[in-house]
């Protein structure tokens, strides 16, 4: 399509004095304190990823063991940093936040190191970073771009490093193989994608024409066991100290069964996850703790037939996917998720064929080098495909394309200065499409820039507007939020906190783990993330069993329409569930135009406890 460096290091590199050089990250730094301190008191969501985090790193603290006790979700690596964190700040919603502003700002410095590298080009790269700045990603999931620019930066190191210098080389490939095993206890296919493209690589180094056919056999094999040392210094610790908690095997199980965690995280049910009764999970891990004592209030009344015979929606279908024809069809700003949705597949289409293309072409010419501007696209393209199908397959919203999109923004920076046309003798047609291509990347990241600026959850300063009002509650929950959003909060927690004590059991659902963080009230439910789509075939039966047992002193239930659809609302899917409390427990509190719901034991008043100042 054009001409092109046929080397990497064609690219000029920088130079300039030490001050110059630590320039960019500096300025990186100091927008970051600015921007992100501009809005980190504002905006509390109860259903996002930081009452997540928060509340499980408290589970982790009360000596609850993950699998057992609960399912972590992702992977435990992501909440060691908090837990860690809490033992200095207790147990604090805007310290977690502080914590996921910092990763959002190192993924920032990466993309500038990863485009500079690339280009040769200080400013190209201080672009870049205050691009991703500007747009760091979903809030509280600031690990996924994080580890995707790490392990990008790392490959383009080691390919950019000369076998030849076998000392250099193979630092750069256990320092890969370190920042590759961070990724697997953060995030498992994550890991996995990143463990391929790190075995391709090595693979293609048999091919390298800089050293010989011996040299470079060598250096494969050596490569492999420098990669799997590097993976195995953070691996085999945590191994160790989950071993010593009796919880080896459930360890071990999450990689060897990675294929599941990759279905369960695109939305794909498996056989097994389609389990029956608690007692079958709890005869299965005979290490499980005694339950906790019985509530000493009185016992619910048996289920009644009408709850019985409540007839709940089967549809399993999860948040639907913006259609293509939404681009053309759908009307103004309606319009921007669709194209964000398949845009970025046309991107990848057009560098992979390109990299395909002048690999084969390096190939048949037997000058291919690591090094080459073919490889660096395929590393650029292949990093940022590992995080697509988390939104293309799982979630198609917001967040999850906010999570995507610095890994796209540094791919495609990197990718479009490779295709740019250094040469005299490139043709007018060759020009004119890089400059139509660089046009189309253009609107792409102006798109994006829209819609996130549209609503908080893309982690951008628009969380601060418009919220003036502060609220105050458990566990560090101290922001700034609009007025509806502080009635509903504060109906909420004064609800929860004049129905229970702070021993109590509080349960939501579906997804509300910021109303047990800002009340300090503990839950039994192993996994807080359920819906018409991920519960069981028996969900309603064993939620019932566990009121039934469990006791917990309030429920509150959001029926939203989670997935989008009719079906996804709580009273569709659950309705035996729902049923069951509207006949055995006390509504309290009714907020948000009566989608959330309080539900109380019906037991004598406890004393009102003020919240926290």
């Amino acid at each position: 399509m054009t001409d092109l460096p046929e080397k990497a290091d064609d690219c000029a590199r920088p130079h300039g004095s030490t001050a110059l050089r630590f320039l960019p990250a500096l300025l990186i730094i100091a927008g970051a304190l600015a921007y992100y301190g501009s809005y980190w008191r504002c905006w509390f969501n109860p259903h996002d990823e930081g009452g997540t985090v928060c509340l499980i790193a408290q589970r982790f603290l009360a000596g609850e063991r993950p699998w057992v006790d609960f399912e972590p979700g992702y992977n435990i690596g992501w909440f060691y940093p908090v837990v860690w964190l809490f033992h200095f700040t207790g147990v604090n919603y805007l310290a977690a936040r502080a914590f996921f502003f910092a990763l959002a700002t190192i993924t920032a410095l990466l993309g500038c190191a990863i485009v500079t590298r690339i280009s040769g080009s200080r400013w190209l790269g201080l672009a870049i970073g205050l691009i991703l700045v500007v747009l760091p990603g979903s809030q509280f999931k600031d690990y996924i771009p994080l580890a995707e620019a790490a392990n990008t930066a790392c490959l383009i190191l080691m390919t950019r490093t000369n076998p030849a210098s076998a000392g250099r080389w193979l630092g750069s490939v256990i320092f890969g193989g370190l920042a590759l095993g961070l990724t697997l206890l953060v995030r498992v296919e994550l890991g996995f994608f990143f463990l391929i493209l790190w075995v391709g690589v090595l693979f293609f180094l048999l091919l390298d024409r800089r050293t010989s056919m011996t040299r470079r056999a060598l250096c494969a094999l050596v490569g492999l066991a420098c990669l799997a040392g590097g993976i195995l210094i953070p691996l085999t610790p945590t191994y160790l100290h989950w071993r010593s908690q009796g919880v080896q095997s459930e360890f071990v199980a999450v990689y060897i069964n990675w294929e599941r965690y990759l279905q369960n995280s695109i939305g794909i049910k498996s056989a097994a996850t389609e389990t029956s009764a608690p007692a079958e999970k709890a005869s299965a891990s005979p290490d499980l703790p005694a339950p906790p004592p019985a509530d000493p209030s009185p016992a619910p009344p048996a289920r009644s037939s009408a709850v019985e015979q409540t007839v709940e929606s089967t549809d399993v279908s999860k948040l639907p996917r913006a259609p293509i024809s939404g681009i053309w069809r759908a009307s103004g700003r309606n319009r921007l998720l669709p194209f964000l949705t398949y845009a970025p597949i046309f991107s990848f289409a057009v560098f992979l064929l390109l990299s395909i293309g002048r690999l084969a072409r390096g190939l048949f010419r037997r000058d291919f080098t690591l090094a080459s501007a073919p490889m660096q696209w395929l590393l650029l393209i292949g990093g940022s495909l590992t995080t697509f199908p988390q939104f293309f397959l799982f979630r198609p919203d917001r967040p999850h394309l906010s999570e995507f999109m610095p890994g796209f923004i540094i791919a495609m920076a990197g990718g479009l200065w490779l295709l740019w046309p250094r040469r005299d003798s490139a043709g007018i047609l060759r020009r004119a499409a890089v400059w139509i291509y660089s046009g189309f990347l253009a609107v792409h990241l102006m798109a994006f820039a829209a819609f996130a600026f549209e609503h908080a959850s893309a982690g951008t300063y628009v969380a601060r507007h418009g919220r003036k009002t502060r609220f105050d509650a458990a566990n560090g929950v101290n922001v700034f939020v609009t007025q509806r959003e502080a009635e509903i909060l504060t109906g909420v927690r004064d609800a929860v906190l004049a129905h229970s004590r702070p021993e109590d059991y509080l349960v939501c659902f579906p997804y509300m783990p910021g109303y047990n963080l800002m009340t300090n009230r503990r839950t039994f439910v192993r996994d807080v993330y359920v819906d018409n789509a991920t519960r069981t075939t028996h969900w309603s039966e064993e939620t019932i069993h566990e009121f039934e047992t469990k006791r917990p002193a309030v429920v509150i239930i959001d029926d939203r329409k989670i997935n989008g659809l009719e079906a996804s609302r709580f009273s569709q899917w659950a309705a035996k569930a729902y049923a069951y409390l509207k006949e055995n427990y006390t509504r309290v509190g009714r907020f948000d135009d009566n989608t959330i719901e309080v539900f109380a034991l019906p037991s004598p008043a406890l004393p009102v406890q003020s919240p926290p100042q």
